[in-house]
């Protein structure tokens, strides 16, 4: 926009019309020249805000830039936090907190893999597609495939098993080396001695003798004629003979059931890394589990059947269901096929006919399935009882406001830039709070809000020197309530030099990292988790407005204390002006008489407390 144009005078007439088409003008204008990218619209000039530690770790770990040692350092990447991920931003909320996990990661524990890595994630998809399968195949292996001529020699069928064992003992391997997130005390833990302790006191070796490679010991090293007989005939027969033992092993792979909660739960993780809704998660958490329930019962139907009628079609009972229907003269898919059908209708309750031909151990296991039938259906209507609460929920509430400010934007046709600031202001502000904390501090006290407040910024106030020295634990207090809280985005600016002293304020980072200008935009220093700024600029005035161009590199959470709220407090306590104004001016002092290279250095120490270091 041109500048002049905004210096012209109004016209003072009557014609208020004209007046409004100016003003509609002026803000096509404006739009057209932001759209344009003519006029910053941050209001400072162009410059690259960067953290000043933004430093390649892994090439002071691993230097050198042979073939190997790029491929070391891509492997550890991947093995490291993965900063761009949601479930990393969730638990980890600002770029120093990353920073410093992963320093800590590379410092210490090197050699694990980070829960929130971007290696975990896809070996987690991976897992997904192995469990979702294995659960589908190995219970149809083990219950249908009983035959010899149906494994031996080795089948496609069971060379896909072989993969899924393989591929689990794999997994073993990464759950040994991957750290996990303690909800309690929201920590990462990537201690490998206490990540292989907690495994090995828990599912190591469930997970282990479930992965065993049956497949490769009952179907290709075993000979046909040690088959014959399956370890359930067996069992029927009370009659164990050497191919059982083989078998056996085939029957314990459907110990991999007891991973379908880590499966659901990895199924959580990328839905949560791709920021999809909690609706749409626990739909498919219902559908999983309504399809592997089907599934499995079907299975354990003909292993009934099996168990008490024997597979001899001559021995078994002429008023049982399974010699009207004929089962053993069918091949196994036609068998599972007659099983899920009577499965269904059994559990559905689709029909409450007695069916003629039936024994009493066809009665009994009717009964049961009915019986399971009915708990399926509660769950199931508990389950949809959640999700329409859910569709009302803090959460839901969440994205659909999200998406009507979406529809906002769109229908005012707002830039793509400031759309993208608008949306990632109401993300940050908005997420992990509660939908009713307006009402709450309406509500609560000042009490209430003081006892936050010393939890949040307590140590940082009582870590500035000057008012360590001067204040009484009441004015601390005094302070801590009158703090206001302050959500910027990247390239805001908190301060700037031009607003002269009145505009001073002190500032206190909390999440995210600042950076500190000089008047012509000359890089000082920078402000991360902790850190705070502007304590000499706020009791002095306009002869420290030196450093007073304040910008965030990142979306950052600060408390600010404003020059207004200090001119109350001196109202409020009027002795501390002759205690804390003398105080400041000496060492101000003290530190103008350096170098100016050491002064930069020394108001970084002096104003800059910093609770955690980038190494500890």
């Amino acid at each position: 926009m041109n500048p002049s144009a905004s210096q012209q005078p109004v016209h003072s007439g009557n014609d208020n019309a004209d007046d409004d088409d100016t003003a509609s003008r002026a803000k096509i204008e404006l739009l057209d020249e932001i759209a344009s990218k003519k006029v910053p619209s941050i209001g400072f000039p162009n410059h690259d805000c960067k953290t000043g530690h933004n430093i390649d770790l892994l090439r002071a770990f691993v230097p050198g830039e042979s073939f190997a040692k790029r491929i070391s350092r891509w492997f550890r990447r991947m093995c490291y936090l993965d900063q761009s991920s949601a479930l990393s931003r969730e638990v980890f909320r600002s770029d120093t907190a990353r920073k410093r996990e992963i320093s800590r990661h590379i410092s210490f524990y090197s050699g694990t893999i980070h829960p929130f890595s971007y290696l975990r994630f896809w070996w987690e998809c991976v897992m997904i597609v192995t469990f979702a399968t294995a659960f589908i195949f190995i219970p149809y292996d083990v219950i249908f495939l009983f035959r010899p001529e149906d494994y031996h020699p080795l089948t496609w069928f069971h060379q896909v098993v072989l993969t899924f064992d393989a591929i689990c003992l794999i997994d073993i391997c990464f759950s040994i080396r991957t750290g996990f997130y303690d909800r309690d005390r929201q920590h990462v833990e990537l201690d490998p001695c206490k990540i292989a302790n907690q495994y090995a006191l828990l599912w190591f070796w469930i997970d282990l003798i479930s992965s065993a490679p049956d497949p490769l010991f009952t179907r290709f090293i075993v000979s046909k004629k040690a088959l014959q007989y399956s370890f359930f005939d067996c069992l029927r027969e009370h009659n164990f003979r050497f191919g059982c033992f083989w078998d056996f092993w085939n029957v314990l792979s459907m110990l991999k059931i007891f991973r379908l909660k880590t499966f659901l739960r990895y199924i959580g993780n990328v839905y949560r890394r791709f920021g999809l809704r909690r609706n749409i998660m626990k739909f498919t958490t219902i559908a999983a589990v309504l399809v592997l329930c089907m599934h499995w019962a079907t299975c354990v139907m003909f292993l009934v059947a099996r168990f008490r009628q024997g597979t001899d079609p001559d021995l078994v009972d002429k008023n049982s269901w399974i010699s009207q229907a004929d089962i053993w003269s069918k091949q196994p898919f036609h068998q599972y096929i007659e099983c899920f059908f009577r499965t269904l209708y059994t559990m559905g309750l689709v029909t409450h006919s007695m069916d003629q031909f039936m024994t009493d151990d066809d009665i009994l296991v009717s009964l049961m399935f009915s019986i399971f039938g009915y708990l399926m259906k509660i769950y199931v209507l508990a389950e949809l009882l959640i999700f329409i609460r859910i569709m009302f929920s803090s959460t839901s509430m969440y994205y659909e406001h999200r998406h009507e400010l979406q529809d906002y934007i769109r229908s005012e046709q707002l830039p793509s830039e400031l759309e993208d600031r608008i949306l990632c202001f109401h993300d940050h502000r908005i997420s992990n709070r509660y939908s009713r904390k307006s009402q709450i501090d309406v509500c609560s006290g000042k009490q209430f809000h003081l006892g936050i407040r010393e939890e949040i910024c307590g140590n940082i106030v009582n870590g500035v020197s000057l008012f360590r020295d001067t204040m009484t634990p009441e004015m601390v207090r005094w302070l801590l309530n009158n703090l206001q809280y302050q959500l910027y985005l990247k390239d805001d600016i908190l301060v700037k030099a031009s607003d002269g002293s009145d505009g001073a304020k002190m500032i206190m980072v909390i999440q995210g990292t600042v950076a500190v200008y000089t008047p012509n935009w000359r890089e000082v220093l920078h402000l991360e988790d902790g850190e705070h700024f502007g304590e000499y600029q706020l009791v002095l005035g306009s002869s420290l407005m030196k450093y007073s161009n304040i910008v965030a590199v990142e979306t950052s959470e600060v408390y600010l204390l404003t020059k207004a709220a200090y001119v109350e407090m001196l109202l409020q306590y009027p002795a501390l002006e002759a205690t804390i104004t003398p105080l400041a001016q000496e060492r101000y002092e003290t530190l103008a008489a350096l170098e100016r290279e050491v002064v930069l250095e020394t108001i970084q120490e002096a104003e800059t407390i910093r609770r955690t270091k980038f190494f500890g």
